[in-house]
């Protein structure tokens, strides 16, 4: 399992991932064995396009780590790819090579699931603004929310335009904020929700501002402390520490980029 999170906010761009990898074997006696392996890259730096790219789900492409596939991929498409939309196209198709296609219509699909966090800055109008790529497969929330849910085949890999610029553009002019979580991101979901309660309690009650982010690095940081506090209450739960190992953030604004892989 895993968890990587993408934020798009008035700051810039902010990623993390842990470093957790979930296998699952049969023993010559039969029996299933469940392994969390750590140490694992999932978030990477696009030198060329000055942008991240996260991974989750299947823990192997074509026989190869995950990981190592998409490093690889990264670097030897390097002549093929010049903007985030043909990075992502690339991607796109590279991964319907190796990816079957999955049955929706099983409870147990997801076990076949696959998706990336494509996100760097594009010039919208003249303005370099924030844009936010999902390649993955099965449904996507996001285009059927706009009523673009039919306009891809839930199957296959897609390359799904989440946040282009200019929906970009209009949440950051509204001052909002746009966080993408995947991987075991329900757990997440309840438990940062939660808490989230309890810091506007603080805030209205004793004027105590949980997060009081400054900066973008204020941001990635943040997002560190939400993936280490997971990982930390698994440690202490009745299941797996699917959660994890070291943390990764890459921060991308206007100015440039700056990942750090621990």
């Amino acid at each position: 399992m895993t968890l990587i999170l993408t934020e798009i906010s008035k700051l810039g761009i902010a990623m993390a991932a842990d470093s957790a990898v979930t296998t699952r074997e049969i023993s010559p006696s039969g029996q299933f064995i469940q392994q969390v392996l750590k140490g694992v890259t999932k978030l990477h730096l696009i030198h060329k396009l000055d942008a991240g790219i996260s991974i989750w789900g299947q823990g192997r492409i074509d026989g190869v780590s995950s990981n190592i596939w998409l490093e690889d991929f990264i670097r030897t498409k390097e002549e093929e790819y010049d903007t985030l939309s043909s990075f992502a196209s690339l991607l796109q198709e590279e991964l319907r090579r190796y990816i079957p296609d999955i049955d929706v219509s099983n409870p147990r699909f997801e076990l076949g699931t696959i998706g990336f966090h494509l996100a760097g800055f594009v010039d919208w109008g003249g303005r370099l603004t924030p844009t936010f790529y999902h390649i993955h497969n099965g449904k996507s929330q996001v285009l059927e929310m706009r009523g673009e849910g039919d306009t891809i085949d839930p199957r296959r890999v897609n390359a799904n335009h989440d946040v282009p610029p200019d929906i970009a553009r209009k949440l950051l002019d509204e001052g909002k904020a746009f966080l993408i979580r995947n991987g075991d991101f329900r757990p997440f979901a309840v438990v940062i929700e939660s808490l989230s309660k309890s810091f506007e309690d603080l805030a209205n009650e004793l004027i105590l501002i949980i997060p009081y982010s400054r900066s973008l690095e204020d941001r990635a940081n943040w997002l560190k402390f939400e993936i280490k506090t997971m990982a930390e209450l698994y440690s202490f739960s009745n299941k797996a520490s699917v959660i994890g190992g070291d943390i990764a953030t890459l921060t991308i604004s206007e100015d440039g980029t700056n990942y750090r892989p621990k």
